[in-house]
C-alpha cells in the first residue's frame, strides 16, 4: 500500500506540474486566460475575459487529473456555465441548440449535458490516460482546443443572453 501511494503522489506531482505549463501555454494565447485552484495542482479553467470566470465559477473549459482521475486512468475536460454566471439557465439552453450539433459531430464521444437539470456541464468527454503523463496531458490539451474553436458562438450566446 505504501509503495502504490508514493507512485500516486509522485504521478500526481508529475501531472501538477504538467499543468502548470499548460496553463503557461494558455495564458500565452490571445484573449485567453487559465485558472488553476490555490495551491495549484492538477485542475485548469481556460475562458475568455468576458465569460465572468474569475473566480473559478462562470463559463469556462475545463480538465483536471486528480486522485480519482489517477484511479480511473480517465480524465474529463468539459465545457462549463457555473452558477456564479447570472445567466446560466438561459445560456445553457440557447448554447446547448447551438452548439450540439457541431459537438456531436466530433470524435471522442461527447456527452450533451446542457440540458440536464442541476448540471453545470455543458458538453464533457472523458480522455483515456496515453502511456506517459505528458502524453496524456497533450491529449487533455487538445480537447480543450476542440472546446476553445466554439468561442466565437459561447461569445454570441453570452451577447444575446445579456443583451450586448
Amino acid at each position: 500500500i505504501f509503495f502504490r501511494t508514493t507512485m500516486a503522489t509522485g504521478e500526481a506531482a508529475v501531472f501538477d506540474a504538467l499543468f502548470a505549463e499548460l496553463a503557461e501555454k494558455f495564458r500565452a494565447e490571445d484573449g485567453w486566460e487559465a485558472r488553476q485552484e490555490e495551491p495549484p495542482q492538477a485542475y485548469l479553467h481556460v475562458s475568455r475575459p468576458s465569460w465572468g470566470d474569475e473566480n473559478l465559477n462562470g463559463i469556462h473549459i475545463e480538465t483536471y487529473v486528480l486522485s480519482r482521475q489517477l484511479a480511473e486512468r480517465r480524465a474529463p475536460v468539459a465545457l462549463h456555465c457555473e452558477r456564479g454566471c447570472p445567466f446560466q439557465p438561459k445560456f445553457m439552453q440557447l448554447f446547448t441548440q447551438r452548439a450540439a450539433a457541431e459537438i456531436k459531430s466530433w470524435p471522442g464521444d461527447y456527452a450533451i449535458l446542457g440540458d440536464l437539470k442541476g448540471s453545470s456541464s455543458i458538453c464533457e468527454v472523458s480522455v483515456p490516460f496515453a502511456e506517459t503523463p505528458a502524453k496524456t496531458v497533450e491529449k487533455l490539451k487538445g480537447e480543450v482546443q476542440r472546446l476553445q474553436k466554439l468561442a466565437c458562438l459561447i461569445d454570441e450566446t453570452i451577447a444575446d443572453c445579456t443583451g450586448r
